[in-house]
């Protein structure tokens, strides 16, 4: 049994840091990437489809690739931006402009920003002799093994606000469902609401890092998720914020935070689920280092 740990642990022991070791996909796989404050969210299908959803500041660039790498990674079929924002696109300019992960398809949500980091973000685009293609409610899209539903943004906005108009996707395999709501606030969310059934989601990515202007009572209300992820680092905005959190204990949500327990990583065989918070293996590594 200890050899089969030490398997494991091989890439961690022989000098990844915990945040980047990737562990083999088994089935589907889910890695919320731990970017500090930022997101990138990794989808794998496990039979060879694998989906980026943002990428973090642009300084974390390296770290996603090397991620990606670890992860045996050298295609991804699917690269979205959700939004402007640079802490969602910024990672994902290194990625367009590297050598060694070719992308395929880049989607976004159709309202460009006005950025410096998103004028690199297209650039790096067209360079790779790719095109935006936009993505909105209602689609509805088979990527690989996953049935994903579009729930926001509306076609059609006037200069919509970034957050606002964010893509948010409602991924379903089988039995098991993930909600990633990118950095939509409240208002956003009793749109949804409105305008779609059959929310739930087993897993939640916490919308806009734990903002306490997201995760409404009756969002998650109708969510009912079981896991709830936050994807944060050191920020200057109290994310997460005491009342998202208090939110979600409610609901009786398992809370994981990527800046106190680093890359949460989830695996389905659309029935059940196990998620690992990387660092949870910290004690172990020292005790095969020391007890080998």
């Amino acid at each position: 049994m200890r050899f089969r740990w030490l398997l494991f642990l091989l890439p961690i022991l022989l000098g990844a840091t915990p945040t980047q070791s990737a562990p083999i996909p088994a089935e589907i796989s889910i890695a919320f990437i731990d970017v500090g404050q930022g997101d990138a969210t990794l989808i794998r299908d496990g039979i060879g489809f694998d989906i980026l959803v943002d990428g973090g500041r642009k300084s974390v660039g390296d770290e996603v690739i090397d991620y990606l790498q670890q992860a045996g990674i050298d295609d991804l079929e699917i690269m979205i931006a959700t939004h402007a924002d640079s802490d969602h696109i910024g990672g994902l300019i290194a990625i367009l402009e590297s050598e060694e992960i070719q992308v395929e398809n880049v989607y976004f949500n159709g309202y460009p920003g006005n950025t410096l980091t998103w004028l690199q973000f297209t650039e790096a685009v067209n360079a790779d002799g790719l095109s935006l293609q936009r993505i909105e409610y209602p689609q509805t899209l088979n990527w690989g093994g996953f049935e994903v539903r579009v729930l926001n943004p509306l076609p059609g906005m006037v200069e919509p606000e970034q957050n606002e108009a964010s893509v948010v996707l409602l991924f379903t395999y089988a039995q098991i469902a993930l909600l990633l709501p990118a950095d939509i606030e409240t208002g956003v969310e009793e749109l949804i609401l409105e305008r779609s059934t059959n929310l739930h989601a087993d897993i939640l990515k916490v919308a806009h890092h734990g903002s306490k202007h997201s995760s409404s009572t009756v969002f998650l209300a109708e969510i009912q998720p079981q896991e709830a992820i936050i994807s944060v680092g050191v920020n200057p905005y109290g994310h997460p914020a005491p009342e998202t959190l208090a939110r979600l204990s409610d609901i009786g949500a398992n809370i994981m935070r990527t800046d106190m327990v680093g890359t949460v990583f989830v695996t389905s065989d659309g029935i059940d689920y196990r998620i690992i918070p990387i660092l949870t293996y910290l004690p172990l590594i020292f005790q095969v280092i020391i007890n080998p």
